[in-house]
């Protein structure tokens, strides 16, 4: 519908209202005016038009008539074009009227129409409005910094966060080129690089860390992604994209790496780190003339500190020596904890063996004095196995295993001590592995067996007391000597469960030998530290007493100096319960361990033995010879008995005599020997 013909129509129907309400006037003035001049002008037009009289008076008669007729179709033409004026005019209006109607339609589809669009921008507006505040409150609620570059004028624009960040104003980095001068070094290139991909259009995405030095304290860490924007020629014109501080997170990284290469308790490097060195110092060894070295230290016996001290001991102690370690191996070298007690240094580059041996020297000397941990003295040392590369091997397993086998010798050697690996020593470490294997099973496979060897009264000649040797007879091995199997069943801790049969096995052959009247003081026991600082080893006494019905007086414990050392105040306690029990102590192996005169009087002991090594050469050596003597007149000035052992020639025998040894024991008498063959000696004694 056209609004504006609508519009015109509508006028003309307003006009044609108006002027019919002047029609009945206009009518009647019509009808006056035509009545009004026939009134004046009809006689005279009938006398000018009729001259005849007679005629004129004949047609006044009818003027009236005349008049109505004229009158009459003046007014028929008039009604007429009235009603057809008015017929076209209601034709017209009913017309607009169907059209206003249609129109009034169509206005009220448009009202509708209008109003749903206008509900639409109502809603979509308060969609754009929720979307603006959500962005708002997420910029406002994020970590991360918005951030856009504009390639081609290297403008560089960021959100507010980038001030609480990094503590710079939004206009002291407009553009990229500043920010990249104020990186980190290292951590350039990899977002230069990222940039030139994107101006290369190699890349639409990228992103990168970097560090920045922050307004308010260090450097910050940020991670940086971005996404191009594309020109209408397919050309990168800006990046766009977010800025997330990962300080905390990348210190969390790091806190884990270290963790993950670093020992907790010492901060040393761990295994993982140390292996990926030792990788590195094969591969980049500087010339074939040079070599490399491992150094493996393993603390002696340090299992007796943490059973009898507790592991908080332990562990200061491992810190302790850790500390001492780090000072004395040199800035190029490396060392690391690869667990317990055991640690690795790792030598990447030296002229010859001669430097590591010096190193192992050096190493030894650090466990001279006892470490003070709270208020205990801690004695401890360390055995070092040495292998050299390439000469000992190129690769890690093989260089760890030997230098591992080295230690192992070290300890066989005596503790406190260093050894360079041998290709020989893998034989030893083979027939050790074996050793522990079947050690597992002697006991229950009834294959160990005690031998006795008398101890002589110098005086009277005849058995004073009786030693008690283990032996053990393998069907794999065949007999395996005490000096292989004892150590290895004091490394694994099968020690106590052996040891406990030993005294269980001797006391009841004591029992059953004085039940027989045989005349002899004691049968001796060799106790391990092992078995002292068990907290099981005083019931274990107890229970083999009471069980055989031996009396306490005839058992007599032998205890090594270096065992009696281990845990010093625990083991004096204990060992003044036994003698309180009625049973000997004697101390073993006198004067091959601290041979200090300032404990022997403290300790709860009944008698010393000279070791074997005295004896050996006291008729060879001046020097020995006085030691031994000493020792004799040492513990005679404290009330204590001396035994021998190890005499084996009558020269070393009649020495022995002039310096008034009480008892020896040895080959020139008698060798260990079986049950049975002791029993015949000690009937033969007796009768």
């Amino acid at each position: 519908m056209n609004i504006k013909k609508f519009l015109q129509n509508a006028d003309v129907l307003f006009k044609s209202k108006i002027q019919k309400k002047f029609v009945p006037l206009k009518i009647t003035m019509i009808y006056l005016m035509v009545g009004f001049l026939w009134v004046l002008l009809s006689d005279q037009i009938l006398y000018l038009v009729i001259p005849d009289a007679h005629i004129r008076t004949i047609l006044s008669t009818f003027k009236g008539w005349i008049y109505v007729i004229v009158n009459s179709l003046i007014v028929y033409f008039l009604i007429k074009e009235i009603v057809r004026e008015s017929e076209f005019w209601f034709k017209k209006l009913n017309g607009s009227y169907e059209e206003l109607e249609k129109t009034y339609e169509e206005l009220s589809d448009t009202e509708e129409e209008l109003r749903v669009q206008y509900e639409e921008l109502q809603k979509n507006e308060e969609i754009l409005r929720e979307s603006e505040e959500r962005y708002k409150l997420a910029l406002d609620g994020s970590n991360d910094v918005i951030w856009e570059w504009n390639m081609n004028t290297d403008k560089l624009l960021f959100s507010d966060k980038w001030t609480n960040i990094t503590g710079y104003n939004l206009d002291e980095y407009t553009s990229l080129n500043s920010i990249i001068e104020d990186l980190v070094e290292e951590d350039k290139y990899d977002l230069i690089s990222n940039i030139e991909n994107l101006k290369n259009n190699k890349s639409l995405f990228f992103k990168s860390k970097f560090r920045i030095k922050s307004k308010y304290e260090g450097y910050k860490w940020l991670y940086i992604r971005g996404k191009v924007l594309k020109g209408s020629q397919g050309k990168a014109i800006k990046v766009a994209g977010s800025i997330t501080d990962v300080t905390e997170t990348k210190k969390i990284q790091d806190e884990i790496s270290y963790r993950a290469y670093h020992d907790h308790l010492t901060g040393l490097p761990n295994r993982t780190l140390l292996m990926n060195k030792l990788i590195n110092a094969l591969a980049n060894r500087k010339s074939e003339k040079n070599k490399g070295a491992i150094i493996f230290i393993d603390l002696d016996d340090f299992k007796k500190t943490n059973d009898t001290l507790g592991h908080n001991y332990g562990d200061e102690l491992l810190k302790e020596v850790s500390e001492l370690l780090k000072k004395s191996i040199g800035e190029k070298n490396i060392i690391g904890r690869i667990g317990g007690d055991e640690f690795l240094i790792l030598i990447p580059n030296m002229k010859d063996s001669s430097y590591a041996e010096s190193l192992g020297k050096k190493i030894i000397s650090i466990f001279k004095n006892p470490f003070q941990i709270e208020e205990k003295q801690i004695y401890t040392s360390a055995s070092i196995g040495i292998t050299v590369f390439p000469d000992d091997g190129e690769d890690i397993n093989t260089l760890l295993k030997n230098a591992d086998t080295a230690m192992y010798k070290s300890k066989e050697n005596g503790k406190n001590k260093y050894c360079f690996f041998d290709i020989n020593m893998s034989n030893d470490i083979f027939r050790k592995s074996l050793i522990e294997k079947n050690l597992r099973f002697a006991l229950k496979n009834k294959e160990f067996y005690i031998y006795y060897q008398p101890q002589i009264d110098l005086t009277s000649g005849k058995i004073r007391s009786l030693e008690a040797l283990l032996r053990w007879n393998n069907s794999e091995l065949g007999v395996v000597s005490p000096g292989e199997f004892i150590p290895i069943a004091e490394e694994t801790g099968m020690i106590f469960e052996i040891g406990k049969w030993v005294i269980m096995e001797v006391c009841a052959q004591n029992k059953k030998w004085k039940d027989k009247g045989y005349d002899y003081e004691t049968i001796a026991i060799n106790i391990s530290s092992i078995q002292l600082q068990n907290e099981n080893f005083q019931s274990v006494v107890k229970n083999a007493i009471e069980e055989t019905g031996i009396n306490p007086e005839f058992i007599e414990f032998e205890i090594t100096e270096s065992s009696l050392m281990d845990c010093f105040d625990d083991n004096i306690r204990l060992l003044n319960h036994f003698k309180s029990m009625g049973m000997k102590i004697a101390l073993d192996d006198f004067g091959t361990g601290y041979s200090s005169l300032n404990y022997l009087t403290l300790l709860p002991i009944n008698t010393l033995k000279i070791d074997k090594s005295f004896i050996d050469r006291i008729t060879m050596s001046s020097r020995d010879k006085e030691i031994t003597d000493g020792i004799i007149k040492l513990a005679h000035n404290i009330n204590l008995e001396v035994i021998s052992e190890g005499v084996e020639i009558e020269e070393q025998l009649n020495l022995l005599k002039n310096m008034s040894c009480d008892i020896v024991q040895g080959y020139y008498f008698s060798k260990p020997v079986s049950t049975d063959s002791m029993e015949k000696f000690l009937l033969k004694e007796n009768k």
